[in-house]
């Protein structure tokens, strides 16, 4: 992994945000675990299991099945913790009949034949494939992600790498000025120029974003920080955008199943957004699920421009992550 960059500001910036740093890091490299972090709200009506479409409507698992058969590029958004949810992307992926190329956040973007590497017929199973390219097994965890190495081993589906590292998307939020660029390559730069050239959301989705980065952070970090972290996100969406066009130039005859979190998933402001703001003969034909924990599901309505497909998985149970930091501030 390429080494984190040290603007000259850095310094003092972490001498008074000290606490607020390694929170930055942890968001940073998952930030699209959450749709929301507080205690949310989920109808009674609503059964893990069932699915909705983007007019809040239920459909059929086999209606749904149906329309994601057709879709040449598929966002398949997760939460990285869940176990029912990475068995469900699995018998997903099992549903579909054609080709399938699996491209993953969870595997970095590189110039130095990383694609190549991925793709050698030799390997006879996943761990061998991941460990070629230095997937993080400790940091993502294998038990979640070994499964999708081993069904695209299994299957000879070609492997895609979506995501902008850690350290780089760290080196993106602590620039100054336009200082992020420097961080990018000159195709990556190109890209960003063409569709996102601010990096930066329409006033009303980028407030959206920045109301989950504040939320993630138990409302304990500066306005500009979270403008940087802003930035950082949606860096990772639009290059994200860029791998899956490559991809599919690469893949013409294969659909292309993207897992990412899903808050990169969403339409509306994740990489679905960025797809969708290439000159209309670039677009793809693309189709978005949300597979959403039932605990998460803090405004069913509110999740509907998000998404073309939602469906309700079972409760991720973790502590509460802000009771320390709500502990710290009565003792201040």
């Amino acid at each position: 992994m390429e080494p984190m960059a040290s603007p000259d500001n850095l310094t003092p910036f972490v001498v008074r945000h000290r606490r607020t740093i390694p929170r930055i890091a942890t968001l940073l490299g998952g930030l699209a675990v959450l749709l929301a972090f507080s205690c949310t709200r989920a109808e009674t009506s609503t059964l893990v299991g069932s699915w909705w479409d983007a007019q809040g409507q239920s459909v059929t698992e086999k209606q749904a099945l149906d329309r994601l058969r057709d879709a040449p590029v598929i966002l398949l958004g997760e939460v990285h913790d869940s176990p029912p949810i990475h068995r469900r992307q699995l018998e997903l992926l099992d549903a579909f009949n054609g080709p399938v190329l699996l491209a993953l956040e969870q595997l970095d973007l590189g110039g130095d034949g990383r694609i190549e590497r991925l793709n050698d017929e030799s390997f006879q199973n996943g761990r061998a494939r991941a460990q070629a390219v230095g997937f993080d097994q400790d940091g993502w965890g294998w038990d979640h992600y070994g499964p999708l190495f081993d069904w695209a081993t299994e299957r000879r589906a070609p492997l895609w790498p979506l995501n902008l590292s850690r350290e780089k998307a760290m080196a993106v939020a602590m620039a100054d000025g336009t200082g992020w660029l420097d961080e990018l390559d000159a195709n990556a730069r190109a890209w960003v120029d063409e569709i996102a050239p601010e990096l930066s959301l329409p006033t009303e989705q980028q407030r959206g974003l920045v109301e989950v980065l504040e939320q993630s952070h138990c409302q304990e970090i500066p306005s500009a920080m979270s403008s940087r972290m802003v930035r950082a996100q949606v860096a990772r969406d639009v290059l994200m955008a860029k791998a899956i066009m490559g991809a599919r130039k690469a893949y013409p005859d294969h659909q292309i199943v993207a897992v990412m979190g899903n808050e990169h998933a969403r339409l509306d402001r994740g990489v679905g957004y960025w797809l969708a703001q290439l000159a209309e003969e670039a677009r793809l034909d693309v189709m978005s699920i949300g597979m959403v924990p039932i605990n998460q599901l803090s405004d069913a309505a509110g999740l509907d421009d998000a998404f073309d497909l939602r469906v309700v998985m079972p409760a991720v149970d973790r502590p509460d992550p802000c009771a320390q930091a709500r502990e710290s501030r009565k003792g201040e």
